[in-house]
């Protein structure tokens, strides 16, 4: 039997972590805002704090990790308050954006990522650079972060069969979207977490691969 169903309002952590190595790459805490067979959904707030691996830098625009000192440094998220859709099974998340002052809706996103896994303090994946984004209207999608991706594969990041099958599932997204398929078959535009929400926090386990 696995890890316990999360409660809305739970504080967890999301990570992207590299399964052959056992290591977490990237770490962010969020709300739980539905935990069931069909939906997990997380609320990350503007100030929201994570982690992320530090070292060397290079690749597209200086973004992707060349040499890992074994340390990490924080991560701030600004300016918007962010929720996160996913179906069990899928290789991707969506996401919309809200200003956080206004609450008026800014971008829509597919974040292309392996299918997640659930822990004790939260749910593991890994992210596979090519993502898509709209506008506030989400009536017209574009390719993000083609240059990492193909980076990543010229330099074996990624395998060009996962880059290819990363790329059908971010047209079955938009797909999915676009028709109103379950869940976005719900107004989520006029969502609104729990006032008694603050900001969430990393648990002290964070670091550990499987806690």
């Amino acid at each position: 039997m696995g890890p316990p169903r999360f409660a809305p309002g739970q504080a967890i952590v999301w990570r992207s972590v590299w399964r052959s190595d056992r290591i977490v790459g990237t770490a962010w805490p969020a709300f739980v805002v539905a935990d069931s067979p069909e939906l997990i959904a997380l609320y990350r707030p503007i100030g929201t704090i994570g982690q992320q691996r530090s070292g060397e830098r290079g690749g597209p625009r200086g973004r992707v990790l060349l040499h890992w000192d074994g340390g990490y440094g924080e991560l701030r998220w600004r300016d918007m308050n962010v929720l996160m859709l996913h179906r069990p099974g899928d290789m991707h998340s969506v996401w919309r954006a809200w200003h956080a002052a206004t609450w008026e809706v800014a971008w829509r996103y597919v974040n292309l990522e392996e299918p997640w896994t659930r822990t004790a303090i939260g749910f593991d994946s890994k992210d596979l650079y090519l993502d898509l984004w709209s506008e506030r209207d989400g009536t017209e999608w574009h390719w993000k972060d083609e240059d990492e991706a193909a980076w990543a594969a010229e330099n074996g990041r990624i395998t060009p069969e996962v880059l290819e099958a990363a790329r059908a599932e971010g047209s079955r997204a938009v797909a999915r979207i676009q028709r109103g398929d379950p869940p976005h078959d719900r107004d989520w535009d006029a969502w609104r977490p729990d006032p008694s929400w603050t900001v969430p926090f990393l648990p002290d386990a964070w670091k550990e691969y499987e806690p």
